[in-house]
Parts: C-alpha cells; sequence; structure tokens
C-alpha cells in the first residue's frame, strides 16, 4: 500500500509543477483516471497435507482503476507542419483493485478429527508501468490516443486466520495496450481542458503461479497454507470503461492551424513595419490598457471609437499584433479580423503614445520608470516636469534620513541647505513638535523669530507665556546661541511742513522764530531739516 501511494504521489507531483505558457510552448501534458469494470477469475489449490479442501475457482467482481501522467517528449506538432499528431511517454499504475476471494471456507485436517469454517482471503494488486504512444485530433474536440505499456503486476494476499492477518505478496510482469476516445468539455484553467472518454484495455500477459500464503510450520496451519493460484484471468478479453483526464496544452487541428496563419501573418507585419526594433514588454503592456486589445464577456473587443481615431486605432493595433503577440488564439483572431474588415484606414506605425507614458510614469512614482521615460523621449516637452519629479524623489529619500534623526540640528540644517526644498512644512512641523516636547521659554521664542509667519505661531505664543524653563535645547543641539531680544525701533522724523518749528540755538548766527517766512518758504524749511537730522531745542 504504502509503494502505492507513493506512486501515484508521484504522478500527481510529475503533473503538477509543470507550468508553461502552452500556448506558445506547444509542451503538453495529460493526467487521467480511468474505471473498467471486470471479473477476475482465481484458479489455486491449497498445497499442504495437513488441510483437507476443494480446489479454489472463484469469480470476483472487481472495477480496477488506472491513474496514469503523459508527458510530450517533443514539440508537436512541428511548427511548420499541420500535423494533428502527439507523441506519448508516461508513467501508469493501472488494475488497482481489490476484494475477497473467500469467505467462510470450509476445509479440515487430515486426521479428520476436526472441521472449520469462517476463514478469509482477500487481496489488493496493482501495475506501476511505463506506457508510451500517440494522439491524433480527429475533429473539433474529439481525440483518439493509443497507448502500450509494460510492467509489474504485484498481488498482495490477506489471510484472516484465528483473529491473525497474515499477507503476503508476489508479482509477475505485464503488458497492455490502451485506446481511448476522449472529448474536451470545457476549459477549467487557462490552456488546461477537461475531458471524458470511453477506454478500452487489451492485457496479454496471463498471471500463473502466483502465491497466496506460504506453507505453515508445525502446528494448527492456516486452511490455505501453502496456497498458489494457478491463474488469475479476466473472464472477458477485454476491459472497457470511463475516462476523466485533464489536458494541459491541448491544441485542436483548427486552432492549430489558425495560429500558423497568425504565425505567417506576424512575420509580414514585422518585415513591413518601419519600426527599426521591437517593443518592449512595458510597452506592450502600456498598449494592451490604454488600447483595450482584449476580448470582453461577449468575445468582442471594446468600442474605443471615442477615445481613439480609426487610424490611430489601426496603427497601433498592427504595431501591436508585429510584436507582442497575444497567446490567447481567440483574441489574437480577433484583433486580425479587425485589421481585415476594412473598418479602419490602415497606414505606417506612427502613433506616440507619450501622453499615456507621462501620465503613468508620474502617478508611478518610480524612479527606474521615469528614467525610463526620459531615455524614450530625451526631446519631451514635458522632461522638465520629469527632471523635477526625479529631484523631489531624490530629496524626499534625504529627507526621511532627516526624520530618522528627528533632531533641531538636522531639520534646521535641512532648511538652511534647501530654503526653496519640498519638504519646508515637514520640517518646520518636525521643529515645532520637538519645542513642544521639550516646553523651553526660550525654544518657543527661536521658533517665533525662525518662524515669523509658520503655522504654528499661535500655538507657541499661547505655549511662550506658560513654559518655566529658560535654557534652550535648541542652542543646545546646535551648539549656536540665538538672540531673541526684539529689535529696537528705528527713530522717525517728523515732517517740518506739518508742525510748527521752535526757535533753533545756531552760533553765532541770532535765534530764529517761527513766523510768516517759514510758511511761506517750506520747501526751504524741508531741505533744512533734511540736512540736521538732530535739532536742538532751546530752553
Amino acid at each position: 500500500m504504502r509503494r502505492l501511494l507513493l506512486t501515484l504521489s508521484l504522478l500527481a507531483a510529475a503533473a503538477t509543477t509543470q507550468a508553461a505558457d502552452y500556448e506558445r510552448s506547444n509542451w503538453r501534458q495529460q493526467l487521467y483516471l480511468q474505471a473498467e469494470p471486470a471479473f477476475l477469475n482465481f484458479k489455486g489449490a491449497v498445497h499442504d497435507d495437513r488441510i483437507i479442501m476443494d480446489d479454489i475457482n472463484e469469480d470476483l467482481f472487481t472495477v480496477p482503476l488506472s491513474v496514469g501522467y503523459l508527458w510530450s517528449p517533443l514539440i508537436t506538432p512541428a511548427w511548420k507542419a499541420d500535423i494533428p499528431f502527439t507523441i506519448w511517454l508516461g508513467l501508469e499504475v493501472n488494475s488497482i483493485q481489490f476484494g475477497t476471494i473467500v469467505d467462510n471456507a470450509k476445509y479440515e485436517y487430515d486426521t479428520g478429527t476436526q472441521t472449520r469454517d469462517g476463514e478469509e482471503l482477500s487481496f489488493m494488486a496493482y501495475a506501476p508501468s511505463v506506457v508510451a504512444g500517440f494522439s491524433v485530433n480527429l475533429v473539433g474536440g474529439l481525440d483518439f490516443r493509443a497507448l502500450g505499456g509494460f510492467g509489474f503486476h504485484f498481488f498482495s494476499f490477506y489471510d484472516d486466520y484465528s483473529g491473525n492477518i497474515e499477507q503476503y505478496t508476489d508479482f509477475t510482469y505485464t503488458a497492455f495496450v490502451s485506446g481511448a476516445l476522449e472529448y474536451r468539455i470545457t476549459e477549467v484553467f487557462q490552456d488546461v481542458d477537461l475531458k471524458v472518454g470511453l477506454n478500452v484495455r487489451k492485457e496479454f500477459m496471463s498471471y500463473e503461479d502466483i502465491k497466496a500464503r506460504k506453507k505453515d510450520g508445525p502446528g494448527t496451519p492456516s486452511p490455505y497454507s501453502g496456497l498458489t493460484f494457478d491463474k488469475i484471468e479476466y473472464k472477458w478479453p477485454v476491459r472497457i470503461g470511463l475516462e476523466v483526464s485533464l489536458d494541459f496544452g491541448r491544441e485542436s487541428r483548427r486552432d492549430r492551424k489558425m495560429r500558423f496563419a497568425l504565425h505567417d501573418r506576424d512575420a509580414v507585419l514585422r518585415e513591413n513595419s518601419e519600426v527599426k526594433d521591437t517593443l518592449s514588454d512595458w510597452d506592450c503592456m502600456a498598449i494592451e490598457r490604454d488600447y483595450r486589445f482584449y476580448l470582453d464577456e461577449d468575445g468582442q473587443l471594446p468600442d474605443m471609437s471615442e477615445a481613439y481615431t480609426r487610424t490611430q486605432f489601426a496603427d497601433v493595433l498592427e504595431s501591436y499584433l508585429a510584436f507582442c503577440h497575444p497567446a490567447d488564439l481567440a483574441t489574437k483572431e480577433q484583433l486580425y479580423a479587425t485589421l481585415d474588415s476594412g473598418k479602419v484606414e490602415l497606414k505606417e506605425y506612427q502613433v506616440r503614445q507619450e501622453d499615456s507614458r507621462f501620465d503613468q510614469v508620474m502617478a508611478s512614482n518610480d524612479p527606474e520608470m521615469l528614467e525610463m521615460f526620459l531615455q524614450y523621449y530625451p526631446d519631451s516637452p514635458r522632461r522638465a516636469e520629469v527632471e523635477n519629479k526625479l529631484k523631489s524623489l531624490g530629496e524626499y529619500d534625504k529627507f526621511r534620513a532627516i526624520q530618522a534623526q528627528n533632531t533641531f540640528k538636522a531639520y534646521l540644517s535641512y532648511l538652511n541647505d534647501n530654503p526653496n526644498g519640498a519638504f519646508r512644512d515637514e520640517a518646520e512641523a518636525g521643529i515645532f513638535e520637538l519645542v513642544k516636547a521639550g516646553n523651553r521659554k526660550k525654544d518657543y521664542e527661536i521658533y517665533l523669530k525662525r518662524f515669523p509667519n509658520g503655522k504654528y505661531v499661535d500655538e507657541a505664543r499661547a505655549a511662550l507665556n506658560e513654559s518655566q524653563q529658560e535654557t534652550s535645547i535648541i542652542e543646545y543641539q546646535t551648539g549656536e546661541t540665538y538672540n531673541t531680544d526684539p529689535e529696537p525701533e528705528q527713530p522717525t522724523y517728523e515732517d517740518p511742513a506739518e508742525e510748527p518749528e521752535e526757535e533753533e540755538v545756531e552760533e553765532p548766527a541770532p535765534t530764529k522764530k517761527k513766523g510768516k517766512k517759514a510758511a511761506k518758504k517750506p520747501a526751504k524749511k524741508a531741505k533744512k531739516a533734511a540736512k540736521k537730522p538732530a535739532k536742538k531745542k532751546k530752553k
């Protein structure tokens, strides 16, 4: 049983570990399960002189199961030949079956002193084999598969004797052929088809001289002591049953022919295209996103007539088909049908996707994509915007390091080095949070001095009246002394034309008093006042 489970696990692992784009690579695999009802006949005799029992000739109804994994060792069909064949190599565990051969067997010892019944003999069989063959696509979803195999057929017998179970295993060779008609029902996953079928199996080797029980030693023997089956065979010449399978990468003749035709069209488009280099995966993804080159739920291309002109749509579609290779053959066929329908006007590939790519890279915040845009479009009128975006992203990395330090010195150094930096507000916020955490009077005064129009001026002024600590953490961290005293007010000068002039003391000239003369010559007195900013008033 352990060997059987191990073999089945290996088959499942082999089928599930292969991951590929089957539409492109042509690799094909298959995992299948078969059930074939049959009658199995056991003919044998007990070879122990102490046991008197009739020979065994029992027909047992069973349902042998077969599990197989097939792999195509060649990329078939050939790329340039319409060959509807697939060559197979694989592994199979077939004829998995079990049942009770004899129940309540009657026998007696040679002395004739004792008769018993109730002893039971059961079995389990399986045959790990290697297989090879081919599949051919008959029409549409209908395939025919033929396989031949060779392996070892194991028979394990279980003798339930006096409450103890004795087990013995014997084996022989097996050879067989099988043929199956398979029909594709649906696609359960991408490139994975669910199929049902009718399978016919023929085994060639006979199973003879299969030992079921060793001969017991002294003591009371088992009724099956020394039992050997002269022959184990199926009553019917062939076994017919049902099959369920998963086919990975199956391709119908119609799909294959279409793929050949589309491959030729791709080559023609590439030869006639004026584009000197192929499109990158990034280009293809951007084109597919913007132009929606995929089928909707109804199997139709979305209507893009409002977003793009027919000429634009056809230009990009032609280049997309030449270089991007849609894996879905149905979509690719529909795209080519759009080109051939005459609904759009064809011309050489000239469309540029600069606008859509600009929006994409600016929204991404990815320096690599921004650099790629500059490489693709070195003369773009939006180059300055992209470079500024790159610069701001670089500055952001620097500011993140400053935020990690979270000190007055780091924030003030950033503001001194980047007076117009993109993160001025964030630096101010970081400084004020540190000021609040320290709650020192002079730190609030320094903040108000440094940010007279800052966002937190009102909060700083309110907190200034409540703080008691006089020392400054800012001065301690930065090693600088900040003067927070208010600046002296500048003297103001009175306009002599507005106020009456007092008598001035001048030597040796006599004292002059205010009178009509001053009023008549305001310009002269204004000039005199400008020359004498400091006046001496008469006591």
